[in-house]
């Protein structure tokens, strides 16, 4: 699989909660992923409200655990469509003929 954006992703693992805040790990750079943006239209019967979402993609052997939900994510790293998003779920795929694979969508 292609995975062309090169260290635009940096992670930092979800380690637990405090009393007021999330409590995360150290940063680590992703060296190389797919970044793929959608934006989603949600109604409800008083206002609509545009929801971003980001799926990337990348090789397992790039992070040392599974991304757990609530890990912070810097999507676009460095540049000027810079955001902080969460893991909402990660699948994983695997094939014989290409790289184990990671899904992970975030919000």
């Amino acid at each position: 699989m292609l995975l062309p954006h090169r260290g635009l992703v940096v992670v930092e693992p979800y380690l637990g909660g405090a009393a007021n805040r999330r409590i995360f790990g150290p940063p680590a750079t992703i060296e190389r992923a797919l970044i793929v943006d959608s934006d989603e239209l949600v109604r409800d019967q008083y206002d609509a409200e545009v929801v971003a979402s980001t799926t990337i993609y990348l090789e397992r052997a790039a992070t040392g655990d599974l991304p757990a939900p609530e890990t912070r994510v810097t999507v676009r790293a460095g540049t000027a469509d810079e955001r902080v998003v969460h893991v909402i779920r990660c699948d994983r795929y695997e094939h014989p003929d290409i790289a184990d694979l990671l899904e992970v969508r975030l919000r």
